[in-house]
């Protein structure tokens, strides 16, 4: 009895450790490892491809007038190389980042096998960036009031921006000019700047960065500057038939920087955390309706400098939907991702303030894609408090909801609410032409308090005509309005009809309308009243 058990346990034992004993011995085999990419393949097209130039006799001329994008700007928005192990997220990620360059009309990066190697390969179509600006609304009155100019977005295919822009406003004139170089030569380093000068004002802005390209990216640096002197203008209605405006001259001078380093950088989410450092000169000087110089009203004033550090976080999820016929006629990539962003400021007497201020900032946004349904809200809050109290602040909620029912069809539903305390002279919620109701003159809708809605449907009827522009129907109902926290609610609300344009030989979503409908309720006086209306301008960006 006592042998069989021996026997019997020795069996069991031997059962148990064989498997183990063969997997020690036996040559050690690893897991399938992922290819690695030998070599990367560019393929760029003109803006219109060969079998366009038939239909369309002005495709050979303007391919010849658009110089295609250099095989450098694209390579070097591509987030791998030649050796780096294959990875689909960071292909799309790079897909993505060649599209919100606004450069091509379709960007595909896909792979392919060649004598057993591994390609990466990138396919373009240049997208038409010579563009026009024609803004422009013809007031009741006979006032004329728009922006008309031209963006070069991809200069001699560098892919460098520059624009110069007439700009006619209801009370000022002149001319804005911008640059923008997203890297300069072979470095990481991005800069831009723009210049105004209008009739009442000069103001200048600045920026040189090392920015984040991509969620896998661990820091960034960004400086950037303003100047501005000149006219700020308060709007204000005491009545619904009567405006009154306040005039200051500001003069200003800003500089901030900002560091942040990603301790979590994944190509699906990363978290941020930085610090931030403003120094401020800034004067607002009240002014009788006489003009004065500038120069000799500053002189009266002491230079103020302030100061202020802050510090923050940034966690995003990252979720996009891919979209045509939407925004406008281009393809696009709706940001739905989850976004939590959260300040601290600090604004010591010590450096410039009468008291030592704390404050911050929330931001929070997200979005989902449901079937034909895509939803986005968004809420974005700041304030600074001091001994007193609530120094100033502002928060803003926008909800959006977009149904496309049909491969033609889109329709927008979008409500949006905001409060401020103390804003800047000229910083109050602003209403009116392109910002809905879009039926009403600019500054027909000013105060600290805001409320707006919009229901619209686009009908993208033509897609191409001649491969240069399509054409869509739309109708429209906007409804809101601002107001001062010592005045009633003022609002006012149009519908109407549209028809609309698109450009979908350009990297750009968007549309440019001309809209007339009926106007109602009643807005800043001057700028028009309930009655029928017309308007021409961009289309608004859900």
């Amino acid at each position: 009895m006592i042998d069989r058990f021996r026997d019997r346990w020795a069996g069991i034992r031997l059962g148990v450790l064989a498997p183990a004993l063969a997997c020690a011995l036996a040559p050690a085999v690893s897991a399938q490892e992922p290819p690695t990419i030998d070599s990367i393949l560019i393929e760029r097209g003109d803006v219109f491809p060969p079998e366009s130039r038939d239909a369309n006799p002005l495709a050979p001329f303007l391919n010849a007038l658009h110089i295609t994008t250099r095989p450098g700007v694209i390579r070097r928005e591509l987030l791998f190389d030649v050796g780096s192990v294959y990875d689909s997220l960071l292909i799309d990620e790079s897909e993505r980042n060649l599209r919100q360059r606004f450069l091509f009309r379709t960007v595909r990066v896909d792979t392919l096998t060649i004598d057993d190697r591994l390609t990466a390969r990138v396919r373009t179509r240049d997208a038409w960036s010579l563009l026009p600006r024609a803004q422009f609304q013809i007031a009741s009155d006979g006032r004329l009031t728009g922006t008309f100019g031209l963006t070069e977005n991809n200069l001699l295919g560098t892919g460098n921006r520059v624009r110069a822009w007439y700009v006619r406003e209801s009370d000022r004139d002149g001319m804005v000019l911008s640059a923008g170089l997203p890297r300069i030569g072979a470095t990481n380093l991005a800069a831009s700047g723009s210049w105004a000068v209008l009739s009442d004002l000069e103001s200048g802005t600045w920026n040189v960065s090392t920015p984040f390209r991509s969620n896998s990216d661990r820091q960034s640096v960004f400086y950037s500057g303003e100047a501005f002197t000149g006219r700020a203008r308060q709007y204000r209605a005491e009545s619904p038939v009567l405006a009154d405006t306040a005039d200051y001259h500001r003069r200003a001078l800003i500089n901030r920087g900002y560091y942040s380093y990603a301790p979590i950088a994944r190509p699906d989410r990363y978290l941020r955390v930085g610090v931030t450092a403003e120094v401020r000169r800034e004067e607002f000087i009240r002014t009788p309706d006489a003009p004065i110089d500038r120069d000799s009203v500053f002189a009266l004033v002491p230079d103020s400098i302030y100061g202020q550090v802050a510090i923050y976080g940034e966690y995003r999820r990252s979720r996009f939907a891919r979209v045509g016929r939407f925004n406008g006629f281009a393809d696009e990539d709706q940001d739905l991702s989850d976004l939590v962003f959260v300040s601290a400021i600090l604004a010591p007497k010590a450096w410039g303030y009468r008291e030592t201020g704390i404050g911050g900032r929330l931001l929070a946004r997200t979005g989902v894609a449901a079937g034909p349904a895509i939803l986005k809200a968004a809420i974005d809050g700041n304030a600074l408090f001091n001994s007193a109290g609530l120094d100033s602040g502002r928060v803003v909620g926008t909800g959006t909801v977009a149904l496309r029912v049909g491969e033609r069809h889109a329709t927008f539903l979008q409500l949006s609410g905001g409060v401020q305390e103390n804003p800047p002279p000229g910083g109050e919620f602003d209403l009116g032409f392109q910002v809905m109701p879009r039926l009403w003159g600019p500054h027909a809708f000013v105060g600290t308090r805001s409320l707006r809605m919009t229901l619209e449907h686009r009908f993208f009827a033509i897609d191409e005509i001649l491969d240069i522009v399509g054409v869509g129907l739309g109708a429209f109902a906007d409804y809101g309005g601002a107001w001062y926290e010592d005045q009633r609610r003022r609002l006012g609300g149009n519908a109407g009809l549209s028809v609309f344009l698109g450009a979908p030989l350009t990297g750009l979503a968007q549309i440019i309308h001309l809209s007339g409908g009926y106007r109602f309720g009643g807005g800043l006086g001057g700028t028009g009243e309930s009655g029928w209306a017309l308007t021409f301008g961009s289309g608004i960006i859900f």
